[in-house]
């Protein structure tokens, strides 16, 4: 039971520092400005670890390297976290990476998720919210593809839809290898 508890807790904790620094590192990217409620909420809970990272590790080609250094350092001290608990010592450093990257895949399809629901629930609940062009902004290359496909259903966009659906096939694989790692 006292594993469950750490599990769910580290899970929980690291995947919002993960998803915030990959936020962070997409916001970047996509040049949205940090000067709205999003960013600045995600610089917030992020500064803490990637300001001092950008002494390190500077920006280049337009990426926030020092974000995703972040995100892999912070999954890498989660999986550290829960295999310690779990089996009472650190296990070979090998498994330890792979499991590493399992859990950095699941935490990013986890945002691409939460991306695309609020993007599409404040479409449709409010279409006049300041906060809908940020999230169109972030979501918008997740969605392109798609909507190239996709057939036009009046005004409808299935766009969303079809990627929640192939996000969670993705999430099942790779939960499955997690599993299957022995670490799920």
């Amino acid at each position: 039971m006292f594993y469950e508890i750490v599990h769910l807790l580290v899970d929980v904790v690291g995947g919002l520092l993960v998803g915030a620094c990959l936020l962070r590192a997409w916001m970047q990217a996509r040049r949205i400005n940090g000067a709205n409620a999003v960013g600045s909420f995600v610089m917030a809970l992020t500064d803490w670890i990637v300001r001092p990272l950008r002494r390190i590790v500077p920006a280049y080609a337009g990426i926030d390297w020092a974000s995703l250094v972040a995100a892999i350092l912070i999954t890498l001290i989660a999986v550290m976290v829960d295999l310690a608990v779990r089996f009472g010592g650190l296990p070979p450093i090998g498994f330890m990476l792979v499991l590493m990257l399992v859990w950095l895949v699941k935490w990013v399809l986890y945002l691409a998720q939460l991306l695309i629901v609020i993007a599409a629930v404040l479409s449709w609940v409010n279409p006049f919210s300041p906060f809908l062009p940020v999230f169109d902004a972030l979501t918008a290359p997740l969605l392109r593809p798609l909507r190239r496909i996709l057939p036009q259903a009046g005004r409808f966009d299935f766009s969303p839809l079809v990627a929640l659906l192939l996000i969670q096939i993705a999430l099942i694989i790779v939960n499955r290898m997690a599993y299957q790692l022995g670490a799920a």
